[in-house]
C-alpha cells in the first residue's frame, strides 16, 4: 500500500553545522546580521525583489564601528554568501541570515516575563487547580494535585507542554498564549505527520512502541510504561534534531485538528481550550491495534466530522478519511 510521505530523497550540503557555528560565534559577526536585518526587514521575504533594502559598504562599516578595513572585510568575507549577500548597490541578508535575525528576536526578552498563573478552569483529570507558567522558553499547563496526561514522560501534573518563543507572549494574555500555543503544536504535529521538519525541512524519522501489559487504574499511570497511554511515537528530523515524543492518539488529533482549523474560513485564535482538547483526546477519539504489520487505527469526532487514520510502525499516513459524522460521541 502506497504510504503519504512528502520528502524527497535529498543529501545534506552545503555549510556544515559546525562551522555555521564558528561564522556566527563572533560578536561583530553579529552586528552585522543586525545592522542589515534593521535596513531590510520590511522586504524579508522579498529575496530576489529590486525593492529589497541594501546597506553599502561604507553606511554598514559606520554603523558597526569599526576603523580598521582590514579587520571589517575578514568578517564581512566570513558571514558571505551564507548569511549576507553582495549586491550592486551594497549588502543585505540572506535568507538564512534573515532566519538567524528572527531566532534572536523570537527569543529576546524571556527574563523579563512573568507568566506564572492560576487558570479559572480546574483539571479536566480530577478537578483541581490547574497553573501556567513560563521558564527556559516553554509554556506549560500542570494540574497541582494530580499525574497529569504524560505519566513520567513529562513532568508531574503536565496536561499541556510546549516550546513558546518569548516575543510571542508580549502581547497576549494566558488564554491567548494557550490557544495560540495549541494552534502551533497542531501544525507542528501536521509537518512531522507529514515528514518534514518546521524548523529546517529536513527528513523525519519516526517509530512506534506499545506497551503489551498496559494496565491504569484510578488515575494511575500504567506500572509497566509509567504513562497513561500505551503507544507512543517518537518523531525526530535528521538533520536538525527536532522531535517530538507523543501519545499515537495526540498526534492523530493535532493532525486533524490542525486540518479542520486549515479549513476553516472563520479561524478564531482564541479557541480552543486546553480542556476542550483533552475532552476531545478522552471522549471522542477511538485506538485500535493490530500487528503483522503493526497498524494503529483511530477514528475521531470533532463536531459534526468524523476521521479515520490508519498509522504504520513508522507513522507512516496509510489511511486518511473524512466523512459527516452521523453517529454518536465515541464514549
Amino acid at each position: 500500500m502506497e504510504h503519504t510521505r512528502f520528502t524527497p530523497d535529498l543529501e545534506l550540503d552545503g555549510l556544515p553545522p559546525d562551522e555555521a557555528f564558528g561564522i556566527l560565534g563572533n560578536e561583530i559577526r553579529l552586528d552585522i546580521i543586525r545592522v542589515l536585518w534593521r535596513a531590510g526587514a520590511a522586504y524579508e521575504y522579498d529575496d530576489g525583489s529590486d525593492a529589497v533594502e541594501t546597506v553599502s559598504y561604507s553606511e554598514l562599516q559606520s554603523e558597526i564601528d569599526i576603523d580598521d578595513n582590514g579587520k571589517f572585510n575578514y568578517h564581512l568575507s566570513k558571514l558571505a554568501p551564507h548569511f549576507v549577500r553582495r549586491t550592486d548597490d551594497g549588502y543585505r541578508l540572506s535568507s538564512a541570515g534573515k532566519q538567524i535575525a528572527r531566532t534572536v528576536i523570537a527569543v529576546s526578552g524571556a527574563e523579563s516575563l512573568d507568566f506564572s498563573r492560576e487558570l479559572d478552569e480546574s483539571c479536566p483529570l480530577c478537578g483541581a487547580a490547574v497553573v501556567v507558567t513560563y521558564e527556559d522558553q516553554w509554556l506549560r499547563v500542570r494540574c497541582t494535585e494530580c499525574y497529569g496526561l504524560f505519566g513520567d514522560q513529562a513532568p508531574v501534573g503536565t496536561l499541556f507542554l510546549t516550546n513558546y518563543p518569548a516575543a510571542g507572549l508580549t502581547n497576549r494574555d494566558s488564554e491567548q498564549a494557550l490557544a495560540a500555543g495549541l494552534y502551533r503544536c497542531a501544525l507542528d504535529i501536521t509537518y512531522l505527520m507529514y515528514g518534514i521538519c518546521r524548523e529546517c525541512a529536513g527528513r523525519i524519522s519516526s517509530s512506534v512502541t506499545t506497551c503489551d501489559v498496559h494496565e491504569v487504574e484510578n488515575g494511575q499511570p500504567c506500572d509497566a510504561c509509567g504513562t497513561a497511554f500505551p503507544i507512543w511515537a517518537d518523531m525526530k528530523c535528521d538533520t536538525c534534531g527536532f522531535a517530538k515524543r507523543l501519545p499515537v492518539e495526540m498526534f492523530a488529533t493535532g493532525l486533524v485538528l490542525a486540518t479542520e482549523l486549515t479549513g476553516n474560513p472563520e479561524l478564531d485564535i482564541h479557541s480552543p481550550t486546553i480542556n476542550e482538547a483533552i475532552e476531545l483526546l478522552q471522549n471522542s477519539v477511538e485506538t485500535s491495534v493490530s500487528t503483522k504489520p503493526l497498524r494503529v487505527s483511530l477514528s475521531i469526532v470533532v463536531e459534526t466530522t468524523m476521521f479515520a487514520l490508519t498509522l504504520d510502525d513508522e507513522m507512516n499516513i496509510v489511511e486518511f478519511d473524512r466523512e459527516p459524522r452521523t453517529d454518536t460521541v465515541v464514549s
